[in-house]
């Protein structure tokens, strides 16, 4: 088993991951990035949390669309990318969470420890 830190929206996550998937999970992790953030550049939320939950919309809006292209080509490819790339996004979008409460944590433990 291997690690890989990924870095995404300037925060770091170190994951497991299977011997040889190190590449393949910092690409994932780079176009995440890059995606959080043209979202946060675009002003459009002010909240982490909304942000990255924006961020998992439009990455399942991709992910819808490119669905319905190969779907038109080829229904067998089609439904193997799509439970692949609904996997992809699951995973994502669980360790998007998992951060989100660590941060929801800390911030409550700060302001409790301000009153």
């Amino acid at each position: 088993m291997a690690e890989v830190t990924l870095t995404v929206n300037d925060r770091s996550f170190n994951l497991a991951c299977a011997d040889g998937d190190e590449g393949r999970l910092q690409k994932l992790a780079s176009y995440v990035d890059e995606r959080v953030r043209m979202i946060a550049d675009s002003g459009a939320v002010r909240k982490e949390s909304d942000l990255m939950a924006l961020t998992a919309i439009v990455l399942a809006d991709e992910l819808f669309d490119a669905q319905n292209a190969i779907s038109n080509d080829n229904p067998q490819v089609a439904e193997d990318y799509s439970e692949k790339l609904t996997e992809a996004l699951n995973k994502q979008e669980a360790e998007y969470a998992k951060q989100v409460d660590k941060l929801t944590a800390t911030v409550q433990k700060l302001a409790e420890s301000i009153k």
